[in-house]
């Protein structure tokens, strides 16, 4: 038999759901009693991929296609049912009754259909490449001699049916409980699980932040082994000084951070020299610490980002790594990667430097700190005071060059739920952005600019942050609401990143501020990584990557590697170069891991404002609404807890919705709702297992 066709058929019948390497190809063959070496095994697979017959799965692994020309990609399901597969030829369609027994997160196979549908180009899954979890965390129901696990996840649509006659533990009905699959679902039969573990009552303490950890298949403990390896871990700065590492250890440098911040990966300096500002970025050297390939690497790597719960912080890396040798610590000597700038008056960068270097932090400042110092004086000391309102001013003209340039710059505000001891909310804290925080950003985002522009011109291998243009269907919500409150712009179809910003910049201190701010953010495309350059929209840059934070996200980490390497001259060599052959997945997981992370952190901060506002049923607010549907209006409370108040608690009138301006408008007293108009509502029911609130006006 031709060794393709012996590579396919083997590849066909031993590699599972987990795919093979070629070794493991070639010696399933040599079992069989033929021979194929590894290599030529290796560019059979190869071919095959190019082909379209199989597909790389991660770490050298194949599985065959059942059919040539499908596109691969990780499904996203929405919570009404439909999703979409993130595909190199860009994100597929799939209606519900496509998905099968794919599940969210799922690796699949799509085929295209030949007629495009509204939402864009459409498929239908035919194969699951790679399942995405093993387990369901939902609510256990009993029915006889048969157990269901309703999934509290709505991204999951499919209920885990478990045996109980052969059941171990059988929980009572109402009660979390964690289902192992056994069974995954198809177009005809269930899933089929085993219950693995009971969390307890949806209302018990601390059981919804655990439903939304295993929702999202998020990790919390590190394996013993990782543990133990980062554990033994040592500095070894004056060591890596006498190997030619530059020594920055008396340049005055401070980092500014939450006042809550447990590692700080970056700090600043600031000096004049012959008439020019030098401003210097240090960033923890992780790299130094964390090879590729390493089991604190391989794990990190699953993780791919640090997770900021409403109640607690899933690292990405072990304690003894982001918060003690990585972390730039004030007044202990540290390794760094420094991105060192000479800019002239107008913040344009003349000359930089790339280098590993060696720290010393010489304060801690925290956001609040430091701007009630550049508000009201009392800095600690002169040379702090120098420093920061330096920076202050530094900061200012490249955020003003950012802009000028079509930079979009949003005014948000960030939620914290203050909790007790038991986990119960005790208020909201609304963070706005400041000088000192937009200091740090402005810095952080030239950095990370320079980094990107040397890896371009050294047609390096690299990873890039990239950010699309807006979708145009996405941008109709936004043109209608602009023409409501009569803004100056309102035709924002193939609308420059400047466009944009005249459009915030009309909206500051205005009532709708929030609304148009929050409009435009929904409108715009996420930010991903990729393999290949690309420019980023939002920031209305070239070229952009994330180098400045690689204690807490695994991209910026793998940067630090490239980057050394391109500098040293070791691209080729290992083990970089067989990290950068598959640059193409790790940009695809890490997109993926940072939304799962951004969901369950939004979703977790959305549990505790709906068991806020529990204690408050009967109590009126003042709120604004934010979105306006055929059912009724959701309405946004000044500390940011969302509501719905249905059409049918709008007893005064008999309402009907308008598409074309997102309104709704009662039929017998002519009363309107509409986007970003003030109301005044009560707040009648909330739960906290739906993480639903509504309302009814006031």
């Amino acid at each position: 038999m031709r060794p393709d066709k012996l590579i396919m058929k083997t590849l066909r019948a031993e590699a599972g759901s987990r795919g093979m390497t070629a070794e493991e190809v070639a010696a399933a063959i040599e079992r069989a009693g033929q021979s194929v070496s590894a290599d030529k095994t290796r560019s059979v697979l190869e071919q095959f991929a190019r082909s379209g017959s199989a597909v790389e799965v991660g770490d050298g692994r194949y599985l065959a296609l059942r059919e040539r020309g499908l596109l691969v990609g990780r499904l996203a399901v929405n919570r009404r049912g439909f999703g979409f597969v993130g595909t190199q030829a860009g994100d597929i369609y799939i209606r519900k009754r496509d998905i099968g027994g794919a599940m969210h997160g799922d690796t699949v196979a799509v085929r295209l259909e030949t007629k495009r549908h509204r939402l864009g180009r459409a498929g239908e899954i035919v194969q699951v490449v790679e399942r995405a979890r093993s387990s369901i965390v939902g609510r256990f129901e009993r029915h006889g001699g048969l157990g269901i696990v309703v999934p509290s996840d709505a991204r999951i649509q499919r209920d885990v049916f478990i045996d109980l006659s052969s059941a171990t533990t059988v929980p009572e009905t109402g009660e979390v409980v964690v289902a192992r699959i056994v069974r995954y679902p198809t177009h005809r039969d269930a899933a089929q699980g085993v219950i693995e573990e009971v969390l307890g009552r949806e209302d018990e303490p601390g059981v919804d932040v655990e439903i939304v950890i295993r929702e999202h298949g998020l990790r919390t403990e590190f394996p013993p082994d990782v543990t133990e390896a980062a554990e033994a871990l040592r500095q070894d700065v004056a060591a890596e000084i006498e190997r030619g590492r530059e020594d920055l250890r008396s340049l005055f440098t401070v980092t500014i951070d939450p006042v809550d911040a447990k590692d700080f990966d970056d700090a600043i300096s600031l000096e004049r020299v012959e008439g020019r500002v030098r401003l210097w970025v240090h960033i923890a050297d992780v790299s130094h610490y964390v090879p590729w390939g390493s089991v604190v690497d391989e794990e990190a790597r699953q993780r791919a980002t640090s997770v900021y719960l409403v109640d607690r912080v899933l690292p990405m890396l072990p304690e003894h790594l982001s918060n003690v040798i990585c972390s730039l610590n004030p007044g202990e000597e540290r390794l760094a990667f420094t991105v060192r700038m000479d800019l002239d008056r107008n913040g344009a960068v003349e000359d930089y430097a790339l280098f590993p270097s060696a720290i010393r932090s010489d304060r801690r400042f925290d956001y609040d700190m430091v701007q009630r110092w550049l508000d009201g004086g009392g800095f600690p000391d002169a040379e702090s005071e120098r420093l920061l309102t330096d920076f202050r001013r530094v900061a200012a003209t490249l955020h003003e060059r950012r802009v000028a340039r079509g930079g979009l710059d949003f005014e948000t505000v960030e939620a914290k739920v203050r909790l007790a001891e038991d986990g119960s909310p005790l208020e909201v804290v609304l963070r706005a952005r400041t000088d000192a925080t937009n200091m740090i950003e402005e810095a952080m985002i030239l950095a990370n600019e320079v980094v990107a522009r040397h890896m371009t011109e050294a047609k390096a291998p690299m990873v890039y942050r990239i950010h699309e243009d807006p979708d145009p269907d996405a941008l109709e919500q936004v043109a209608v609401i602009l023409k409501e409150f009569d803004y100056p712009i309102q035709d924002v179809h193939g609308a420059s990143p400047q466009t944009f910003q005249r459009i915030v910049k009309f909206a500051h201190g205005r009532p709708e501020e929030r609304l148009i701010n929050s409009l435009l953010l929904r409108a715009l495309e996420r930010a991903r990584y990729v393999d290949y350059l690309g420019s980023h929209f939002g920031l209305a840059s070239e070229a952009y990557t994330h180098f400045t934070s690689p204690i807490r996200r695994y991209p910026d980490l793998i940067v630090h590697r490239l980057l050394r390497a391109q500098l040293a001259g070791t691209l080729d060599a290992e083990p970089v170069a067989s990290m950068a052959e598959q640059l193409e997945w790790l940009t695809d997981h890490c997109s993926f891991m940072e939304r799962e992370a951004e969901s369950a952190e939004d979703e977790s901060t959305k549990m505790k404002l709906v068991e806020l506002m529990a204690e408050h049923l009967g109590e009126e607010f003042d709120g604004i609404v934010t979105g306006v549907a055929n059912f009724g209006m959701f309405v946004q409370l000044e500390n940011t807890a969302e509501g719905l108040v249905h059409v049918e608690r709008m007893a005064d009138d008999y309402y009907r919705y308008d598409a074309e301006r997102f309104m709704l408008w009662g039929e017998n007293r002519g009363q309107t709702y509409r986007l970003g108009q003030a109301v005044r509502v009560r707040v009648v029911d909330a739960s906290v297992a739906d993480r639903r609130l509504d309302f009814e006006l006031a």
